[in-house]
C-alpha cells in the first residue's frame, strides 16, 4: 500500500478529495467520482503531470521520445497512439489497463516493441504506464501522451478529454502547416476554460520557406489567430526535432522549460489539483443536474403545459369575488328594487282627490239627484272609481313599471343573458290589476274623512307596490337562476383553475427547492476545496482505502499483438521513365491530315473531307488538356503546381489562401506571358456568398446592402468553430468592400506582380470569382491548363457546383493530400463524389497525390503512409487508385537547382508521377484524338476506293447505277427520317427511377454516420451551455450533411444519365450505319455529338421547416440518457421521419427536372444525328454520282489512294 504522505496542504488535500469522492458516490455519481479517486492517488504520490495533446502526427510521441533519449512510444505520420500512456521516473515495469479485463504489470525486462504496440491497440486497452530508471525526467513528474485529437476516431478524442484533469499543464502540439485548423482553436479554447495551464508547440518549423512568407510574420500570425479566438497561452514555442540548427528552432528553450517546470512541481502540483478539483465539480454539478433532468425535464413539459394558468394568488382573489359577487348580486338587484318601489310617489293630491271622490262614492249615505236616484247614484259611483283607476293606473305606469321594467331589462343586459325568452318578458313586464282591486280595499264602515283617505290611498299603494316586488322578484328569480348556473360553471372552471395553479405552484417550489439543493451543495464542495484548513477530519484508513488500486494488478510476461497488415505496398519509383514520342507522332499526323485535305481538294466529291482533316489537324495543333487541382486547405496544392510548373508562381502560405480558382494557362498572342486576366464578382454573385455565409449567424438579407449591413452586425457576433470561416470571409469583404467596389462584375488586368496578392488577401480574393495567368513553362508547353481550385473545405457554396463541373469536364483530376494529416470530412464528401462519378468516364483521368513525402523517417514509413491513404480511398470507393508520394518542395528544388536535405528519400517522387502523367495526358488522351485522325483518312480512302471502282464501269453500267443511286438515296432518307427515340426515353424515365430509388437508399444508410457527427458528447454537454440552441445547431449540421450529400448524389446521377443516353445514341448510330449499309454500303463517321448540359442543383433542404422536428429535438432530456440510454437512437428514428417527407418532394423534383432536361437534350442529340448522317449520305452520293456522270483521272485517284494507304500504314 502507497504511504500516504502527512504534508501539511497535501494532507489537507487529500481529506478533502477523499470526503468529496465519498459524497458524490452517495449521490451516485460514480464516473466524478473515479476521477477524484484518481485525484487522490496523484496528491498521495506527489505526481505532477505535464499532458502532451494535439494533431495526431503532429511529432507529441516523437518529442517525448526526444525528451526520455530513447523510441519508447510509437511515432508516425498516421493515428498512432490509440490510448493514453503515461511515463514516468522509477523501478521498471509496464502497466496495462485494459477497457474490460483486470489491469496487468509486465515486469522488467520485457520487450519494448510489444509495449509500443500495445499504445496503438484503442478497442480494447484504455491507458498504458510505464516507469522508467531514467534521469531526463526526476521522480514524482509523469509525462503524458494522449491520442490525436483530429484522427478520424472520435474515441480518441473522448479518450484525451478524459484524462485532462490529471495534467497539471498542458503542452498542446501542432503541425505547422495546420495550425489554423478550427479544431486546434475549438480544443485549445476549451483547455483554457478549464482553467489549465497552457502551452503551444508549433512542430514541424522546417517546413517553412523564408521565400514565401518571413518566418516573424508567420509567428505574429499565429499569435492573432490565437488572441482572435479568445484563447489565452502563456507562451507559444516553435520547434523541429529534423532540423535541430533551423536559426528559429526553440527546442532546447522547450527543454530548458520543462526543467523550469520540473523544478517548480511542487507549487504548480497543488495549483493543478485545485484547478481539476474545481473543473469536476462542474462536472459533478452537471452530472446532479442530469440526474435531475428527467424529473425537470417531466416538470418542464408540465409547466410548459400550465403556462397559461395565472397564479395561484390571483385566481384565489378571482374565486372569492366571484362568490362575493353572486350574493352581491342578489342583494343588490333587490335592494334597487325596493329603491324604486320606495320611491315611486303613486298618489299625488290629483289622484288622492279622485281616491276622496270615489270613497265618498261608497258612503251609504251618498245619492245624486231626487228622481231615479239609485240609478244614478250606481252610475255616479262607477264613474268616480273609473277615473280613479284611470289616473292611477298612468301613475303606476310611470313610477314603478317603466322603472322595474328598465331594472329588469339593465340585469338581463349586464349579466349577458342568452334566452330570448326572458328578454321578451323583461320588455313586457307589467302586473294585472282592475278597478275591483281599489274596490276591495275600501273598509266596511270607513267614512270618507281626510284622514281616511290617507290610510286608503296608502293601503293601495302599499298593495300595488308589493304586486309588482314579488312579480318582479318572480321574473328576477329566472333569470338569476340562469345566471348563476353561467357564474356556477364558470366557478368549477375557476376551481380546476386553481388545481392546476397549486400544482404549478408546487412544481416551481420543487423546481427551486432542487435548483437550491445543488447550487448550496456545490458552494459548500467550492468553499471547502478554497479553504485552506476545513473543518473536516477523514482518517488515515480511509484515505489509504482510496489510495490503493480498485482492481489487483496481476503480474504477466508481455504477450505479443498482431499488428493488422498494412493493406498495400509501396515503393519509391526511382527509374526516370523514357520522355514520351506522342509529340513526334501528334506532329506527324497534323502533317497527315493536311496532306490529305490537300488531296482532297483535287478530287471532284471530296469536299466534305477538306474540312473534317482540316479541323482535326487544327484541333490537335492547338489542342489543350484542362487539369483541375484539388485539395483541402493546407495539402499544399500551390506548392505541388509550382513544384510541377518547375518555378514559384502560386503563392504557398501555411494559412488558408486558395479562395480563388486560378488558372495557369499557355500564352497568346492577345495575352502573352505574365499577363494575368481578374474577373470580379458580380454584385449579384457576391451578394449570394455573403448571404450564404450570413445564415451560420441566423441572419438575412433582401439586398446587397442589406448583406453588408447584416455583416457587420454577424462581426460583433462571437463565433464558434462552424461560424469562424464564414466570420472570418464576412471580415474580409467589410475591409475590402469601399476599394472593391468600383470593380465589382469587371475584367481586370494585372501584372505578375500584383498576382500573389490577389490569391492570398483575403481582402482581394474574397471578391475575385476566378483568374487567368497566361504563363510560358514546360507544363504549359505542352497544353495543359492547370486549374488550382478552392480548397475542398471551402466555405463558398458555389464552389461545389463549379468543383463538380471541374470532374466531369477535366481531361486530368488530381487529388493532393497532405502527408501526414488525415482526411477531413469536407476531403471525405469529395473524395466519396470522386468515387461514384469515377466509373461514368471512359478512361481513369484520376491521380492521387500525398504531398510532403520529405517528412518521412524511413522507406517503411512511407509505405504504411501511402497504404493508409489507399486503404481510406478504397472506403470512400475509389479503388485502384493512381496514388504517388511526392515532395514538392524537393521537386521544386531539383527542377531549380537547389539543393537541400531530402531525409530518407532519394528523389522527390515527382519523377514517377509526372512520367504516368505524361503517358496519360500525351499517350492516352492524344492517341484517341490521332485514332479519330487517321479513322477519317481511312474512309476518306475507302471513299476514294469506292470513286475508281465506280469510274471503272462502262457508260451503260454507269447509266443504271446513276439511278440505282435515286433510289438508294431515297430509301436512306425514310430510313434516317424514321429514326424513333419514343423507346429511349422510356428506358431513360426507368433508368432515372432506378438511380433515383439507390441515391434514397444510400442516403438512408449514411444518416447513421452524420447523426453521430453532428449529436456528439463534444457539443451536447451538461455544462451550463444553451442547450436547446445546441440540439437546434446539432440539427442544422446534420440537415445540411443531409442536403448536401441529396445535390451531391443528383449531380453524379447527372453524370450516370449521360452516360446512359451517350450509349444509346451510339446505338441509334449503330443501327442506322446498319440499316444504311443494307441499301448502300458506305464508310460513315460517328458523329461527335454536342455535350450534355448538367442542371444545377441547389442544395436540398434549404428551406425546411425546422418546427417539424419540435418533437424529436424534445426527446433530449439530458447527455448522460441521451447517449447511455435509447434517447439517442429514438431522436435519430423521429429525425429520419420527419426528414422522409422533404427528401421525397427533393428527389421527386430532381428526377422531373432530369427527365425534362435530359429529353430535350436527346432529342436534340439525336436530330443532330440524323442530320450529319445524312449530310454524310448526301455528300457521298454527290461524290459518286461525280464520279459516274464526269471523265475522272483515275491514274490520278490511284495515286491519291497509294498515298493515303501509306499515311494509314505509318499511323496503325
Amino acid at each position: 500500500m502507497i504511504q500516504v504522505t502527512q504534508r501539511s496542504s497535501l494532507r489537507s488535500w487529500l481529506e478533502k478529495l477523499t470526503y468529496i469522492h465519498d459524497e458524490w458516490m452517495n449521490k451516485g455519481d460514480v464516473e466524478n467520482a473515479k476521477k477524484v479517486r484518481q485525484l487522490v492517488r496523484k496528491v498521495a504520490n506527489e505526481e505532477f503531470t505535464i499532458a502532451f495533446c494535439g494533431h495526431f502526427s503532429a511529432g507529441k510521441s516523437s518529442l517525448i521520445n526526444e525528451l526520455l533519449g530513447e523510441p519508447l512510444l510509437p511515432s508516425s505520420p498516421i493515428p498512432t497512439s490509440a490510448n493514453l500512456v503515461k511515463v514516468k521516473a522509477g523501478k521498471e515495469y509496464a502497466r496495462v489497463f485494459y477497457k474490460y479485463e483486470p489491469p496487468v504489470e509486465y515486469v522488467a525486462p520485457y520487450d519494448y516493441e510489444q509495449i509500443r504496440s500495445y499504445c496503438k491497440n484503442g478497442d480494447d486497452i484504455e491507458a498504458i504506464e510505464v516507469s522508467r530508471k531514467t534521469t531526463r525526467i526526476p521522480e514524482g513528474v509523469a509525462i503524458m501522451d494522449t491520442p490525436g485529437i483530429d484522427s478520424t476516431d472520435d474515441a480518441h478524442r473522448l479518450a484525451t478529454e478524459s484524462a485532462l484533469h490529471l495534467a497539471d499543464v498542458v503542452f498542446y502540439m501542432m503541425d505547422y502547416n495546420h495550425v489554423q485548423s478550427e479544431l486546434n482553436f475549438e480544443f485549445t479554447k476549451e483547455l483554457t476554460s478549464y482553467g489549465k495551464t497552457l502551452y503551444l508547440i508549433v512542430n514541424q518549423i522546417d517546413k517553412h520557406r523564408d521565400t514565401e512568407l518571413p518566418f516573424a510574420s508567420f509567428q505574429q500570425s499565429v499569435q492573432e489567430a490565437f488572441l482572435n479566438w479568445g484563447v489565452s497561452v502563456s507562451r507559444i514555442f516553435f520547434t523541429s526535432l529534423k532540423d535541430r540548427n533551423h536559426p528559429f528552432n526553440e527546442l532546447n528553450e522547450l527543454v530548458h522549460f520543462l526543467q523550469l517546470l520540473f523544478a517548480e512541481r511542487k507549487k504548480r502540483l497543488l495549483n493543478g489539483i485545485e484547478v481539476a478539483a474545481k473543473r469536476l465539480l462542474n462536472d459533478h454539478l452537471a452530472y446532479l443536474e442530469s440526474v435531475d433532468a428527467e424529473r425537470e425535464a417531466v416538470i418542464n413539459d408540465r409547466l410548459a403545459q400550465l403556462a397559461d394558468v395565472k397564479a395561484l394568488e390571483m385566481l384565489q382573489k378571482q374565486q372569492e369575488t366571484l362568490e362575493k359577487h353572486i350574493q352581491e348580486t342578489e342583494a343588490a338587484f333587490r335592494q334597487e328594487l325596493d329603491n324604486v318601489l320606495e320611491h315611486a310617489y303613486i298618489m299625488p293630491f290629483e289622484t288622492r282627490e279622485l281616491a276622496h271622490a270615489y270613497l265618498q262614492s261608497v258612503q251609504p249615505d251618498f245619492k245624486v239627484g231626487f228622481l231615479f236616484s239609485k240609478a244614478k247614484t250606481e252610475q255616479e259611483r262607477v264613474a268616480r272609481l273609473a277615473a280613479f283607476y284611470t289616473n292611477l293606473k298612468e301613475k303606476v305606469m310611470s313610477q314603478i313599471e317603466w322603472h322595474v321594467r328598465e331594472q329588469l331589462v339593465r340585469f338581463y343586459k349586464q349579466q349577458m343573458l342568452q334566452e330570448s325568452s326572458l328578454m321578451n318578458e323583461c320588455q313586457s313586464f307589467t302586473v294585472s290589476w282592475n278597478e275591483q282591486l281599489l274596490s276591495e280595499l275600501v273598509k266596511k264602515g270607513a267614512g270618507a274623512t281626510g284622514e281616511y283617505v290617507l290610510n286608503y290611498t296608502n293601503d293601495v299603494a302599499a298593495e300595488l307596490k308589493k304586486r309588482y316586488r314579488n312579480e318582479a322578484l318572480k321574473l328576477f328569480a329566472l333569470m338569476f337562476a340562469t345566471w348563476k348556473e353561467t357564474i356556477e360553471k364558470e366557478c368549477k372552471q375557476l376551481k380546476l383553475e386553481l388545481e392546476k395553479a397549486c400544482e404549478k405552484q408546487q412544481l416551481i417550489e420543487e423546481q427551486h427547492a432542487k435548483k437550491n439543493d445543488r447550487e448550496q451543495a456545490y458552494m459548500h464542495q467550492l468553499s471547502l476545496l478554497e479553504a485552506e484548513a476545513p473543518a473536516i477530519k477523514i482518517a488515515d484508513s480511509r484515505i489509504a482505502e482510496l489510495v490503493s488500486e480498485e482492481i489487483p494488478i496481476r503480474t504477466e510476461i508481455a504477450r505479443p499483438i498482431e499488428q493488422p497488415k498494412l493493406s498495400a505496398s509501396f515503393q519509391l519509383e526511382e527509374n526516370q521513365l523514357e520522355p514520351s514520342t506522342s509529340s513526334k507522332k501528334v506532329a506527324e499526323t497534323i502533317h497527315h491530315l493536311l496532306e490529305a485535305a490537300d488531296l482532297a481538294k483535287g478530287i471532284p466529291g471530296m469536299n466534305r473531307f477538306i474540312h473534317e482533316l482540316t479541323e482535326k489537324a487544327k484541333r490537335l495543333e492547338s489542342r489543350t488538356f484542362t487539369v483541375a487541382l484539388f485539395g483541402a486547405f493546407s495539402a499544399g496544392k500551390s506548392s505541388f503546381a509550382n513544384a510541377l510548373m518547375g518555378e514559384r508562381i502560386l503563392p504557398s502560405s501555411p494559412n488558408p489562401t486558395t479562395a480563388t480558382i486560378n488558372k495557369i494557362v499557355p500564352p497568346t498572342e492577345a495575352n502573352p506571358h505574365g499577363t494575368v486576366i481578374v474577373q470580379m464578382k458580380t454584385e449579384n454573385e457576391l451578394f449570394k456568398d455573403i448571404q450564404y455565409s450570413l445564415r451560420y449567424f441566423q441572419l438575412k438579407a433582401e439586398t446587397l446592402e442589406e448583406a453588408l449591413l447584416a455583416s457587420e452586425q454577424a462581426l460583433r457576433k462571437e463565433a464558434g468553430a462552424k461560424e469562424k470561416p464564414h466570420y472570418a470571409f464576412l471580415q474580409a469583404v467589410a475591409r475590402g468592400y469601399e476599394q472593391i467596389k468600383p470593380l465589382l462584375g469587371q475584367t481586370v488586368q494585372i501584372d505578375l506582380n500584383e498576382f500573389p496578392s490577389y490569391v492570398a488577401d483575403e481582402t482581394k480574393a474574397c471578391f475575385v470569382e476566378w483568374m487567368e495567368l497566361y504563363y510560358d513553362c514546360a507544363l504549359t508547353r505542352q497544353g495543359i491548363v492547370l486549374v488550382d481550385t478552392p480548397g475542398a473545405d471551402s466555405i463558398n457554396a458555389r464552389h461545389t457546383g463549379v468543383a463538380f463541373e471541374y470532374i466531369k469536364n477535366a481531361d486530368a483530376v488530381l487529388f493532393v493530400t497532405y502527408y501526414n494529416h488525415a482526411f477531413s470530412k469536407a476531403d471525405r464528401e469529395f473524395l466519396i463524389q470522386l468515387g461514384r462519378v469515377k466509373d461514368t468516364f471512359a478512361m481513369d483521368k484520376m491521380f492521387f497525390i500525398v504531398n510532403a513525402a520529405d517528412l518521412a523517417n524511413s522507406q517503411e514509413e512511407l509505405a504504411a503512409v501511402v497504404a493508409y491513404v489507399k486503404d481510406q480511398l478504397g472506403q470512400f470507393g475509389i479503388r485502384f487508385p493512381r496514388l504517388y508520394a511526392v515532395s514538392s518542395r524537393l521537386a521544386l528544388e531539383e527542377k531549380l537547382g537547389e539543393h537541400s536535405s531530402k531525409g530518407v528519400l532519394t528523389n522527390s517522387g515527382i519523377q514517377a508521377f509526372e512520367a504516368d502523367f505524361a503517358r496519360f495526358i500525351m499517350d492516352e488522351l492524344t492517341n484517341v484524338a490521332m485514332m479519330e485522325a487517321y479513322a477519317e483518312i481511312k474512309r476518306m480512302h475507302e471513299t476514294l476506293v469506292d470513286y475508281i471502282r465506280q469510274s471503272e464501269q462502262s457508260n451503260e453500267e454507269k447509266a443504271a447505277k446513276v439511278k440505282q443511286l435515286s433510289d438508294e438515296q431515297a430509301l436512306i432518307r425514310q430510313v434516317v427520317e424514321r429514326l424513333n427515340v419514343e423507346s429511349d426515353i422510356q428506358a431513360l424515365t426507368q433508368e432515372i427511377a432506378e438511380l433515383t430509388y439507390y441515391v434514397k437508399q444510400r442516403l438512408s444508410l449514411r444518416m447513421n454516420d452524420w447523426f453521430k457527427e453532428a449529436f456528439n458528447p463534444a457539443v451536447l454537454r451538461d455544462d451550463n451551455r444553451n442547450i436547446q440552441q445546441a440540439l437546434v445547431a446539432c440539427l442544422q449540421e446534420l440537415i445540411q450533411s443531409v442536403g448536401f450529400d441529396l445535390a451531391q448524389e443528383m449531380r453524379a446521377t447527372s453524370l450516370r444519365i449521360e452516360q446512359f443516353l451517350t450509349k444509346k445514341a451510339h446505338e441509334q448510330f449503330q443501327l442506322l450505319a446498319t440499316a444504311i449499309g443494307r441499301i448502300h454500303p458506305m464508310p460513315l463517321s460517328e458523329t461527335q455529338l454536342p455535350p450534355f448540359t448538367t442542371p444545377d442543383f441547389a442544395l436540398a433542404l434549404e428551406t425546411i421547416d425546422y418546427s417539424r422536428f419540435k418533437k424529436a429535438l424534445s426527446l433530449y432530456k439530458n447527455a448522460k440518457s441521451f447517449f447511455e440510454r435509447d434517447e439517442k437512437r429514438l431522436m435519430k428514428e423521429e429525425i429520419e421521419k420527419q426528414l422522409q417527407q422533404p427528401i421525397n418532394e427533393y428527389v421527386s423534383e430532381s428526377e422531373q427536372l432530369l427527365l425534362s432536361v435530359y429529353t430535350a437534350q436527346y432529342e436534340q442529340c439525336i436530330r443532330y444525328l440524323s442530320h450529319s448522317l445524312q449530310q454524310q449520305v448526301d455528300d457521298y452520293f454527290a461524290g459518286l454520282r461525280t464520279a459516274l456522270t464526269t471523265t475522272i483521272d483515275v491514274p490520278m485517284l490511284q495515286a491519291a489512294a497509294a498515298q493515303l494507304e501509306a499515311m494509314l500504314a505509318i499511323g496503325d
